[in-house]
């Protein structure tokens, strides 16, 4: 596919990133030095002009022939105009913005609007996917999943639990749900129906909303979310506040950032939330506001040093549950060698999404956070070595998972007499890297990334 990207910023540069090996790629970029640092690093081309340029936009969609185009500058407004206007030139082109401000989040052409095809908001995904891990207390990452929209979740398993010792088929009190794979210690276990559940173990669950809210209570919850601080007056942080407010459950929400004026609009958009104007890195600020005894902490400044010294802080004091965010992806091995498991990079945000908008709905690819571990969708065809044999007959390695069928609108969850059919849409989990190794499952045609 040929794909246009506008600016070679944060969201430009990991979007570019994450298509070049696959589709042909132009970047538009105004600046010299940006444009210079992202020909010699990405296999993709570049082209220095502004393009928000209406002529260098109908130059570049002609020349490169393009088939999307994405726009990823700083402006909210830049992005909108650059989507309507590619429309403008090309009306069959898929356009997509990259939004911060929700306040820009305009209807898209699937609702009746023409112009933009697709609105991503990696900010608004981010406090999105940050509320459900603070309302689900033994989750460590949470994921809805692309086609099917289910929910995939990675819990840790309580030392006090009482599902420790139970058998993986038996454990869960939940037919809309199912357990595909096993992280235990530095491993990873994929055919799991018959293992027992150990304590610390990270269970992978896909499942519906109601499936998954009940396996966090099943396992046990030790302290409950009520408490919950938000470090930074960010975008990320007002909406996430928000969503948490508005909880059903009755939760205490306050927001914590020491620039006065953002304290003022904060209070003014914010219902049921408590801002605190302070510099929580101060030690009275987190004396007086008790910063480190809350239930649950959210750290979501835009520095990513900052969040990182105040999830090490809250790790001294025994915090419950610390989650953070991270800008710059160089950060997560830094996170991650501090024990925190419930971080959230932005790179793998605008990865994922990027790839939802590039990819086609049979072929959506989803990353975990370690990159060899992903989701692809397999379609059952004539030629699939599925069509017309049940789940129970295949012989499937380990490093592979059928997590569960897509058929006629509903989502089975295969058991051993489940027999595939054409047209079937079976979303797989998988550390394989190479194809070849799959093709002995699926047949020539995986569906994988291309």
């Amino acid at each position: 596919m040929k794909v246009i990207i506008i600016g070679a910023g944060s969201v430009g540069y990991v979007a570019a990133e994450t298509i070049s090996d696959m589709h042909d790629v132009l970047i538009i970029e105004s600046d010299a030095a940006t444009a210079d640092a992202v020909k010699n690093r990405l296999n993709v081309s570049v082209l220095h002009e502004d393009g928000t340029n209406p002529k260098i936009i109908e130059q570049a969609i002609e020349n490169h022939k393009a088939e999307i185009i994405i726009s990823t500058l700083k402006r909210d407004d830049s992005n909108l105009f650059v989507c309507m206007i590619a429309k403008r030139f090309k009306p069959e082109i898929r356009t997509v913005a990259s939004i911060t401000n929700p306040d820009y989040l305009i209807k898209t052409t699937e609702q009746g609007v023409e112009g933009v095809d697709i609105i991503i908001s990696p900010e608004l995904l981010t406090a999105e996917k940050m509320y459900k891990l603070c309302v689900l207390e033994n989750a460590l990452d949470y994921e809805i999943m692309p086609v099917f929209k289910e929910s995939m979740a990675v819990f840790q398993v309580p030392a006090d639990s009482n599902m420790i010792g139970k058998v993986v088929m038996n454990c869960l009190d939940a037919p809309d749900a199912r357990v595909f794979a096993i992280y235990r210690n530095d491993d990873l276990f994929f055919q799991v129906e018959s293992m027992e559940i150990h304590a610390g173990d990270r269970i992978c669950v896909m499942g519906s909303e109601q499936a998954i809210d009940k396996i966090n209570d099943g396992l046990g919850v030790v302290t409950t979310s009520r408490e919950i601080i938000v470090l930074g007056g960010t975008i990320v942080g007002r909406h996430l506040s928000k969503l948490l407010a508005s909880d059903s459950k009755k939760r205490y929400v306050r927001i914590i950032e020491k620039n006065q004026d953002v304290c003022k609009e904060l209070s003014r958009l914010l219902t049921g939330v408590l801002v605190v104007n302070g510099d929580f890195t101060e030690p009275d600020i987190q004396s007086s506001e008790n910063i480190f005894r809350s239930d649950c902490l959210v750290s979501v400044t835009n520095q990513d040093d900052t969040n990182l010294l105040m999830c090490m802080s809250a790790q001294k004091y025994n915090t419950n549950k610390i989650i953070s965010r991270y800008l710059k992806k160089e950060y997560m091995d830094i996170f991650m060698f501090t024990g925190l498991d419930t971080i959230i990079g932005f790179d793998r945000i605008v990865s994922n999404e990027i790839r939802k908008c590039v990819m086609s709905t049979d072929n959506v690819v989803m990353r975990m956070r370690n990159h060899d571990e992903q989701f692809f969708i397999h379609y059952v065809t004539k030629q699939s070595k599925l069509i017309d044999r049940y789940f129970g007959d295949l012989s499937v390695p380990n490093g592979l998972s059928v997590l569960g069928i897509y058929r006629n609108g509903t989502i089975i969850y295969p058991m051993m007499d489940t027999l595939f059919e054409e047209g079937d849409r079976v979303m797989v989990f998988t550390n394989f890297t190479k194809d070849k190794d799959l093709a002995r499952v699926f047949g020539r045609k995986i569906v994988s990334e291309s």
